[in-house]
């Protein structure tokens, strides 16, 4: 819940057509025969429900829960007065549990009343953290977590009404190393009570579970997930826990994962074990929790960065949902020295394109429909004699498509590329000039390969189904200074980023290698203007940023170090003109936009600020591109959906303020997280 304070598959369009799985290990809890039974699980746009904050006062809410009775919807959940952007505010401040009520999970919803405070005299109980809250028996029950130092505990109240509260008189339930985020549901003829804890052993994150049959009396603790990653790492990926079962199958929804606004969905036949081999979803959203009214699920969210409660339809999916491209939009010099931004509609995701007609009077073209729908945000490609080559993701992951530029500046016809696929491929250049892409499967089991077969030729060899995988997110690519190809990839549930390069430029590859540091989303890497390599990364919650570069050109590495602090994605690089990288992490909540250079190519980091406008909520980390004069354009798209700018003075100066950025309203897409 606080991570701080608490701890046909890429088949060519003819030769070289493949079939690739959709998993790559197969769950011990789940046969491969099970697989295609067992739906997947995405979320479609959130919408913001209900805001806690009162005038003059702006709150958060976080770990919540909801529950329906006489025909009204009940909201309990933590609340706290916001921290100022970017800044989490302090949870052992979190002593009260806030109370609303609405006809429909939409709303609108009206404040009670508090449902009950921090009671300093009830066996030490020092904060009130993630209610959960179910009836039974004609009793209302709340469980939630409150300790101090006198240890963590899991604690219990009733009611009659939803209104007045009373504590248990025997105290605790029972006390834990962390636990904390309980959750209570009936599995067969028992309740069961699924909860945060760390181990005690080897400091891993836990789901535990007990099991009781008066929601008094619990019994021992069992395990029902454990992850690779540990306490070392200063965060936990293993709060919120929630289980529903559906069809036979039990979903496990667990986070902060993603990012401080990520929550990973699990799936498994048996309730009291759950692996990343059921990998089943992801929700971008913080403290989820699953509801059902009717036949409709939904998915709430709320958490430190957000301004209260926020719903989204939940889909049970028969594929994996597609991830987006790490840039929303993306931008880069066609044959024509001309800057081009592409981005997606808002309302029928069609691929909008706008082109620089004029570097030094920075005039632009309209934005124009270039193709769609598409699935995600499309990646671009830059043959040797500088033509444009746009991939795209079609709806739903079915196939990818691409498009190339002509030499006089148009375009060719899309053509099919491959299908289906988990997202839009990585491209770069390779020393001998030809393009190569490297693909994800859907659901993250295989990364493929596939390359031109000549520079700038329209014609491109077989996929390599082998190149690795499986993978928690879409590979990146950059090209040393001596010309070698190197992917960096996130392992599934974010325990560390493995790497691969190229022998000689143009040449075999090596195997698989550890590159260190357990991370929440896709890295970034880019080149800089001495010729070395720069990896940035964010914390499994994002409660930070980290970056890694090379000791020397196309050597080896240092070590990790900070770079941001809560950040909602890996941190945005882009060189300058004089070669000093510049780089761009947005906050969790996107009302913070944070800017750092380096003082000389390759050397250390200036201090940085503030980079972004007040009151200006970005949908996800900006993405950046040199125009012909060699002005860096930082392009992002606001919570609304509208495209802002901000350009460099001169090349490697400071900046103009930001503008809009066109009339049509873009899809307002979080980078890396997948796709509706």
């Amino acid at each position: 819940m606080h991570p701080i304070s608490r701890r046909r598959l890429l088949g060519a369009a003819g030769a070289g057509a493949l079939v690739l799985p959709l998993t790559g290990r197969t769950a011990a809890a789940a046969s491969p025969g099970d697989r295609p039974s067992r739906p997947w699980v995405g979320a479609g746009s959130f919408t913001h429900v209900h805001d806690p904050s009162t005038p003059g006062r702006r709150r958060y809410l976080n770990d919540h829960s909801l529950i329906r009775a006489n025909g009204r919807w009940h909201l309990f959940s933590i609340v706290g007065d916001s921290a100022a952007p970017g800044e989490a505010p302090d949870s052992a401040a979190e002593a009260a549990f806030a109370h609303a009520s609405a006809p429909d999970p939409y709303g609108p919803w009206t404040t009670h009343a508090d449902a009950l405070t921090v009671a300093p005299s009830y066996h030490g109980e020092e904060h009130l953290w993630a209610p959960h809250v179910i009836e039974a028996g004609g009793t209302y029950w709340m469980f939630y977590a409150a300790g101090g130092s006198t240890g963590a505990a899991i604690n219990l109240a009733t009611s009659a009404d939803l209104f007045t509260w009373t504590r248990v008189p025997s105290g605790p339930l029972f006390r834990g190393l962390a636990a904390r985020d309980p959750m209570v549901v009936r599995i067969g003829v028992e309740w069961v009570m699924y909860y945060t804890e760390l181990s005690a052993a080897d400091g891993r994150h836990l789901v535990c579970y007990r099991r009781s049959d008066d929601l008094l009396h619990w019994s021992e603790p069992g395990v029902a997930y454990a992850d690779q990653i540990t306490d070392a790492t200063g965060v936990s990926v293993t709060e919120s826990p929630f289980v529903v079962e559906r069809n036979g199958w039990y979903y496990l929804f667990i986070g902060p994962r993603g990012g401080y606004d990520g929550t990973d969905v699990l799936a498994s036949r048996d309730p009291f074990r759950f692996t990343l081999d059921g990998s089943a979803g992801h929700v971008p959203g913080h403290a989820v929790e699953p509801v059902t009214d009717g036949n409709r699920w939904y998915a709430s969210a709320a958490g430190w960065f957000r301004r209260g409660l926020y719903l989204a339809p939940l889909h049970w999916r028969d594929t994996p949902p597609p991830w987006q491209s790490p840039d929303n939009p993306v931008a880069a010099l066609d044959v024509r020295d001309r800057l081009t931004v592409f981005a997606l509609d808002a309302g029928d995701r069609s691929m909008l394109r706008r082109v620089q007609l004029d570097p030094d009077a920075d005039t632009w073209s309209e934005w124009e429909e270039f193709g769609g729908p598409a699935g995600a945000v499309p990646t671009l490609g830059r043959n040797a004699d500088g033509r444009l080559e746009v991939f795209s993701l079609a709806p739903g992951g079915v196939n990818l498509h691409h498009r190339v530029q002509r030499p006089d500046g148009g375009w060719h016809d899309w053509e099919e590329f491959g299908g289906p696929a988990g997202a839009a491929p990585a491209v770069a250049r390779d020393a001998g000039g030809r393009l190569e892409v490297f693909g994800l499967s859907p659901g993250g089991a295989v990364i493929a390969r596939r390359r031109q077969r000549s520079p700038g030729s329209l014609t491109w060899d077989p996929w390599d189904a082998g190149f690795g995988g499986p993978a928690g997110a879409p590979p990146v690519v950059a090209v040393n200074a001596d010309g070698r190809l190197e992917v960096f990839v996130l392992e599934p549930g974010g325990a560390e980023i493995r790497h691969r390069w190229q022998r000689a430029p143009g040449g075999d590859w090596s195997a698989w290698k550890r590159f260190g540091t357990a991370a929440g989303a896709a890295p970034r890497v880019l080149r800089d203007g001495s010729g070395r390599l720069t990896v940035t990364a964010i914390a499994p919650s994002g409660v930070a940023s980290f970056h890694r570069r090379q000791a020397q050109p196309s050597g080896g590495w240092g070590d990790w170090r900070p770079l941001f602090g809560w950040s909602a994605a890996a941190p945005l690089l882009v060189p300058s003109a004089d070669g000093r990288l510049e780089a761009f992490a947005l906050s969790p909540g996107g009302d913070r936009l944070d800017h750092r250079w380096q003082t000389a190519p390759g050397g250390g980091w200036d201090p940085g600020g503030e980079f972004g406008e007040p009151g200006v909520v970005l949908a996800a980390t900006p993405s950046a591109a040199a125009d012909a004069t060699g002005r860096v354009h930082v392009f992002a798209v606001t919570a609304e959906g509208r495209v802002r700018t901000r350009v460099q003075v001169r090349p490697s100066s400071g900046w103009q303020p930001w503008i809009p950025f066109g009339d049509r309203v873009a899809a307002p897409l979080r980078s890396g997280a997948p796709a509706p």
